[in-house]
């Protein structure tokens, strides 16, 4: 006989396993329904990377079609052939950031490109210690939806620059100019890096943008739709320019330098002569930025070289400058534009035709001697600089004869500007009144080269 507590706790028991059988048999039900659920994830995730799968190849398959259409269509226009197939690479935003600072890294030092930037603040071109490469890389980084490593000899597209949009095909069109450039001229010919001379880098680069810009303005005009001119204002409004906004002056001006004035170069090259007289100018290409700028001093009839201004030691007390470099007619331009009237700046830096400038003491110290067109010419350049360094230093100045000086001594700044027989201008900054009469004699004797 079962004793009625045990009876009870059998009845509990079995009560218990019935509810615990009830809950073992829901929980199997959802655990099925779990696996169920999951399984049916996993395929649609696999569903899902197959179609993207799918459309990531269409994509490319119509790229690659699109590529080589346009390919064709700028080696028609610009009428050369590509030797070799172009290698492409595609990459995202982070690795066109890392690509350019490899760039970077790889032609210069962050010293020498921290004495660039020392040389230029001596000018007040940009402001003291300004982190002259992150700004670069920033700039491209932010800029760039397709460029041409002539190093790598590679064309290098962002990952979200489908062909599909018409503004895409256009920026191709001029970087597939730069493949045909490379291919049949060879870029690293070209003094686009001489590190001592920035007129004629610049000159070169103004060529090489010119010529690619003038393509890519034909290049438009054949695939010229409502979509393109739709695609073209879209990227226009759209594009980001924050960093661009906050660049110096000097940077915003010489970013587009070869573009701008490099296309009005080519284009007095290409009336001349087509495309084959633009070709010839690869195996003698401009050689500042004075003759971009007015086409008629490069051409033979009328041609105008600058004039190489030398100094026959640039040691300065044992030390060798940091920077030691030419400004060119364009730097001129930007130099005497201080107090924003640049058409009077232009005029004035016209007159350009050499110039050579060193930097010491961390930038406290600067050197520039520059050649004119006449004695008019040299009067008009000292009387702009000297209003450029008015402006940035509020100096006050005393001039005799054919001598300006000015000095302010908090802080501690003394101009000295010279104009010679020689139709020369000779420019010293420094910290000290008494430095300036050994600077002077030290490099203002004869120099041309």
């Amino acid at each position: 006989m079962i004793r009625p507590a045990l009876f009870i706790l059998l009845i509990a028991t079995l009560a218990a396993s019935s509810v615990a059988w009830r809950e073992h048999l829901q929980l199997d039900a959802q655990a099925i329904t779990v696996r169920k659920a999951t399984i049916l994830a996993s395929e649609n995730d696999t569903l899902r990377d197959a179609l993207q799968s799918a459309q990531q190849q269409a994509s490319v398959a119509q790229n690659s079609v699109r590529r080589s259409q346009i390919e064709h269509d700028v080696a028609g226009i610009r009428d050369l052939p590509f030797s070799s197939p172009v290698v492409y690479d595609v990459l995202d935003r982070a690795g066109i950031r890392e690509v350019v600072a490899g760039k970077l890294s790889a032609q210069y030092t962050d010293q020498q490109i921290e004495d660039m930037s020392t040389g230029l603040s001596a000018f007040g071109l940009l402001p003291p210690h300004f982190p002259l490469k992150q700004t670069y890389i920033d700039l491209l980084g932010e800029q760039v939806a397709a460029f041409y490593d002539q190093h790598q000899h590679k064309l290098f597209m962002f990952q979200d620059a489908s062909l599909e949009n018409a503004q895409n095909r256009v920026i191709l069109a001029h970087e597939l100019t730069h493949a045909l450039q490379d291919q049949n001229f060879g870029l690293l010919n070209l003094p686009l890096e001489a590190r001592d001379n920035d007129d004629r880098a610049a000159a070169a680069s103004a060529l090489v943008e010119g010529d690619a810009t003038l393509v890519m303005s034909q290049y438009m005009q054949q695939d010229l739709t409502w979509k393109t001119f739709s695609d073209t204002v879209t990227y226009s409004v759209t594009q980001r320019m924050d960093q661009i906004r906050k660049a110096p002056h000097y940077l915003r001006e010489m970013l587009v330098f070869p573009y701008i004035k490099g296309q009005q170069f080519c284009s007095a090259v290409f009336a001349r002569g087509g495309y084959a007289a633009l070709s010839a100018v690869y195996a003698n290409p401009p050689a500042s930025t004075a003759q971009i700028l007015h086409p008629e001093k490069y051409f033979p009839e009328t041609r105008e070289d600058p004039i190489a201004v030398t100094f026959s030691d640039t040691a300065l007390n044992g030390q060798k400058p940091l920077d030691d470099n030419v400004l060119g007619e364009m730097g001129c331009r930007i130099l005497f534009d201080a107090d924003g009237n640049p058409e009077t700046a232009d005029a004035v830096a016209a007159g350009w035709r050499g110039d050579h400038y060193l930097v010491y003491d961390e930038g406290g110290t600067l050197v520039w001697k520059s050649a004119w067109r006449s004695p008019q010419a040299a009067q008009a350049a000292a009387e702009a600089m000297r209003a450029t360094v008015a402006h940035r230093f509020h100096l006050t100045f005393v001039k005799q004869e054919d001598t300006i000086t000015g000095f302010n001594p908090k802080p501690a700044h003394t101009v000295r500007i010279q104009v010679l027989p020689t139709n020369e201008v000779v420019f010293i900054l420094t910290s000290t009144e008494e430095s300036t009469d050994p600077l002077f004699q030290q490099f203002a004797g004869a120099s041309h080269g």
